[in-house]
């Protein structure tokens, strides 16, 4: 996700990473990361294999939650088609929520009628 405060921009790690350490001003981290609800840790219906760092994507919600947002590891854009994930994403978009999927600013909005590419504005 992009950080305005940091100058991050969509699609590219923070500098204040670490594969490693997690973040580097986490203390400090500006309100735009603060706000950042990843899904995984406030559902509890989503287990260990949701984890951000075992499923290769980050999940969040827009819209007041019609809207489920999965951001891909851009080195990883695929896992997301991986068991259990592609099958839960396309029943909750079956269900009528807006799943879109993104690795950088390229995505793909899942629909039971036929996916459709989408670019990140």
């Amino acid at each position: 996700m992009g950080v305005t405060a940091l100058a991050k921009p969509a699609g590219k790690w923070c500098t204040h990473f670490s594969r490693s350490r997690g973040c580097g001003i986490y203390a400090a981290r500006p309100d735009d990361c603060r706000v950042f609800n990843c899904l995984w840790l406030l559902t509890e219906a989503l287990d260990a294999a949701w984890k951000p760092s075992v499923a290769g994507f980050v999940l969040h919600s827009e819209d007041q939650g019609r809207r489920l947002i999965v951001e891909c590891d851009a080195a990883r854009p695929h896992d997301w088609r991986r068991a259990p994930y592609e099958a839960s994403l396309r029943r909750w978009a079956e269900a009528g929520t807006e799943v879109l999927v993104f690795a950088g600013l390229r995505g793909l909005r899942l629909d039971p009628s036929g996916d459709r590419p989408v670019r990140r504005a």
